[in-house]
């Protein structure tokens, strides 16, 4: 059966949908198996591990709690448990533009499923860093401070508006009214300037630190400036649906519509996303991570309008990966070919843990969709 074809009676999608998640579970308990420190991403097919997870623990955590959640698993939520705990220190970072990323998967998530209130202050502890890295008088949070021997604090980027939720819901679990002003702040001069007239967005932005005055698009993982880096795209789908739903915010959401119409507008036949969308042929990579995270975001955005085309899109990408990207072997991630940032040698078609986390997430949210009988 080809797996990108979803028009087919409701057992098929039953079938190859439960199929990829007990597929993608046992393949989280396997990386478990052998796992001490938190899995970033991969070189050949072997893990590369950071003691404090980097920007990425928190989705480490979070496939824990989502395989604990799938089937129940003890020693699923243990480790959870285990992963999520060494996070916790990491609530009070003041340069980390990705505290989201850290802290919704793992911490909040923890709490969602075990009421572990020392998580729900934790991730609101997180929520004031995040928000505290706002420049007030230039209008937005920085990717980086100072980074590879440069100073970056006038670069925004892409990936921060997935980070944002974490404040929403803080302010939405009795915190600050005022967090909001930085989301809604710098969310919009994201619109304004790293979002393209065509829907595509840059990966990175430079502003005067001081002013907040524009000065260029640009790009760190993506091919060129002018080009659009796959995965920069699917996380302002992702963040803006997100923020769109629980803000509410109709520009918000328009903008999300856009970037999708974008991102689905340039897939190749197979569904599967190139790293970058204008990437010559010469570096013919894909970014299956990107393809998961769109799904995650197409979802939210049937969530937000009740639109089925982009619950079908999400079905499409999913069932791509599913067939030509998931991981059969015996090492590895749940997904193979994601790249992690091709122009500085890193994670090139392999595994990344971001990647994975959404790749389920989206997976079972797809599951959830198929139960109430909206797919």
């Amino acid at each position: 059966m080809n797996l990108r074809s979803l028009g087919d009676v409701g057992e098929s999608k039953k079938l190859w949908l439960a199929g990829a998640i007990d597929q993608a579970v046992r393949r989280v308990k396997k990386i478990d198996s052998g796992v001490i420190d938190f899995p970033h991403i991969t070189e050949q097919k072997k893990w590369r591990f950071t003691p404090d997870g980097v920007w990425t623990g928190g989705f480490w955590a979070g496939l824990l709690w989502l395989a604990y959640e799938h089937d129940g698993d003890k020693n699923s939520l243990a480790r959870a448990i285990h992963f999520t705990d060494r996070l916790l220190l990491r609530a009070d970072d003041t340069n980390n533009h990705d505290l989201g990323f850290m802290f919704v998967p793992s911490a909040i998530k923890g709490w969602q499923l075990q009421g572990n209130e020392e998580y729900r202050l934790a991730a609101m502890r997180a929520a004031r860093a995040l928000a505290g890295q706002y420049n007030q008088s230039a209008g937005f949070i920085p990717g980086w401070g100072f980074f590879g021997g440069e100073d970056w604090s006038g670069n925004v980027l892409v990936d921060t508006l997935m980070n944002l939720p974490l404040i929403v819901w803080a302010v939405q679990q009795g915190g600050d009214p005022a967090l909001l002003e930085v989301v809604r702040g710098h969310t919009d001069k994201n619109l304004r300037h790293v979002m393209r007239t065509d829907g595509s967005v840059y990966h990175m932005f430079r502003f005067s630190p001081e002013t907040g005055a524009p000065i260029a698009g640009d790009t760190y993982q993506g091919h060129g400036p002018e080009t659009t880096w796959s995965r920069g795209q699917a996380w302002a789908i992702g963040g803006l649906a997100m923020l769109a739903q629980m803000l509410p915010d109709l520009e918000y959401l328009a903008a999300s519509e856009r970037a999708a119409a974008y991102f689905l507008k340039h897939l190749p036949d197979d569904n599967v996303p190139p790293w970058d969308f204008q990437a010559p042929a010469y570096l013919p990579y894909k970014d299956a991570s990107a393809g998961a995270i769109a799904a995650f975001g197409l979802i939210k955005l049937f969530d937000a309008t009740g639109k089925r085309e982009y619950l079908d899109a999400a079905a499409r990408l999913l069932s791509a990966l599913a067939e030509t990207c998931a991981n059969k072997g015996e090492e590895g991630g749940l997904l193979l070919h994601s790249t992690a940032d091709l122009p500085h040698g890193l994670g090139v078609d392999e595994s990344v843990m971001y990647g994975d986390y959404y790749y389920l997430k989206a997976l079972l949210r797809l599951q959830q969709r198929l139960d109430q009988g909206t797919l």
